[in-house]
């Protein structure tokens, strides 16, 4: 494996969605056993978009940021105005579909984080385990 300067390596992302899966698992698994439907379908629907968002960066980053590579800004602006567009009609289907149900909109909210939280403690315990 090739280190990157930062010292994550290149695989880094591809661990982050699998544990991601696994923590998602084990949170359906816990509010569907605790009888929180409502609260495992948000914190399904969260999961996905979260994960779906870390994706669509990498898929950007991977496309446009490559080094000797130009690109249109125009381009950039699109895929930006078109994401932007997403992630709002997205935000506003989640409020119609779980807007009167708290155990819902809370499962949501702890899905959306579920990504960040993942790479936050990943690269925490890379950080540790280096030194």
């Amino acid at each position: 494996m090739r280190a990157v300067e930062t010292g994550l390596d290149e695989f880094f992302l591809v661990r982050v969605y699998r544990t991601s899966a696994l923590v998602w698992a084990v949170g359906v698994g816990l509010l569907s056993g605790c009888g929180m439907m409502s609260a495992a379908l948000g914190w399904t629907v969260g999961s996905a978009a979260s994960v779906g968002l870390l994706r669509g960066i990498e898929w950007a980053v991977r496309r446009f940021f490559v080094p000797g590579r130009s690109f249109d800004k125009r381009d950039l602006a699109k895929l930006a105005s078109v994401k932007f567009g997403v992630i709002v009609s997205f935000m506003l289907g989640v409020v119609l579909l779980g807007g009167r149900s708290f155990g819902f909109i809370a499962g949501f909210c702890a899905g959306v984080i579920l990504s960040q939280s993942v790479i936050v403690f990943k690269a925490l315990g890379a950080m540790i385990s280096c030194r």
